[in-house]
């Protein structure tokens, strides 16, 4: 885990520490770099084969991991040689291998010995099938070379049908040169003009925003003289944008209108109702006897109970009102 929070002494000075761990005397890799002065530096290193202890003759099979001193010991041309020396885990008995970069393979050369698993067939009274990749002077393989003839000549075929379809499409293409050249130089030119004729517009757009690089000429911020082109455009824009003003003003106030007249005839034919009517009555009544129940002028504001031809429905609301009394204090 990555130390993101670093305890500085109050003595460090990073002119003379360049980091922490030189202040503390201290390498990066920690342990596996205490013997970083004689150019060791321990690696976990696992056998690349079997091999038998020189100590206990014990078998170690490969794969199996040990922590090792890596060492440089030498070189092969600018190839460095390195040797891991390590400790058996039955016997702690001392084990070298090096690398051979000459054969490109690993030896064995103290403490232990290579297991030998090389098997001839030919010692062993068993038939060679193919032995011309082990041996060079052995007859080649009859079978192995019409294979190897016939998978050429079908490569080779393939390859050759795939040259002669780029040989003929670039020749179709490129059969007058002069042709192609003035084609492309054509299509560079359209290119460019259209890229030119893009630049402009955005230039007159930018221009007539005020947003150009370059500063406004005074002449073009003047006012026109009257009587000019320039001032009849101006007052025929002017002219244009009011009138477009005035229809939208009034559109407005129309639609505003026909609103306030829809609502005023909702509110006319709610109110001719005589039940919309008792009922407004009634909550007069009980929100004057909230505020003031002692008041003795409600009774006589109460509404006189209609007639049964009149309202049936009405008829219940009265009687409902004419059944309050007032209570008085005594």
């Amino acid at each position: 885990m990555q130390g993101f929070n670093r305890y500085y002494p109050p003595d460090y000075d990073p002119d003379k520490h360049s980091t922490l761990n030189s202040y503390h005397g201290k390498h990066a890799l920690g342990k596996r770099a205490h013997k970083i002065d004689q150019g060791i530096l321990v690696v976990r290193f696992e056998l690349p084969f079997n091999i038998w202890c020189g100590t206990c003759h014990a078998h170690i099979g490969q794969g199996v991991r040990y922590n090792a001193e890596k060492q440089k010991v030498g070189n092969y041309h600018s190839t460095p040689i390195l040797a891991f020396r390590f400790k058996c885990h039955l016997c702690q008995g001392r084990i070298e291998i090096r690398t051979d970069p000459q054969n490109t393979r690993y030896v064995v050369t103290e403490g232990a010995k290579q297991k030998n698993e090389e098997w001839d067939p030919e010692e062993n009274g068993h038939m060679v099938i193919d032995n011309a990749a082990s041996t060079s002077t052995a007859p080649p393989d009859p079978f192995a070379s019409l294979e190897k003839t016939v998978t050429q000549r079908a490569a080779a075929q393939s390859t050759a049908e795939r040259l002669h379809a780029l040989e003929s499409h670039n020749a179709s293409r490129w059969s007058d040169p002069f042709s192609a050249s003035r084609a492309l130089r054509a299509n560079f030119r359209d290119k460019k003009a259209r890229i030119v004729r893009s630049e402009d517009r955005a230039e007159e757009v930018r221009r007539r925003f005020g947003l150009a690089d370059e500063r406004v000429s005074l002449e073009a911020m003047r006012t026109p003289q009257r009587g000019s082109r320039e001032a009849e455009e101006e007052g025929r824009a002017w002219d244009e944008a009011r009138r477009e003003m005035e229809r939208v003003r009034g559109e407005i106030g129309r639609k505003r209108q026909r609103e306030e007249e829809s609502v005023g005839r909702a509110s006319s034919s709610s109110a001719s109702s005589p039940a919309l009517k008792a009922l407004h009555s009634r909550l007069s009544l009980a929100t004057a006897l909230k505020r003031d129940p002692f008041s003795s002028a409600l009774a006589s504001s109460s509404p006189a109970r209609p007639t049964n031809g009149s309202n049936p429905g009405g008829a219940s609301t009265g009687a409902g009102i004419e059944g309050l009394k007032v209570k008085r204090k005594p």
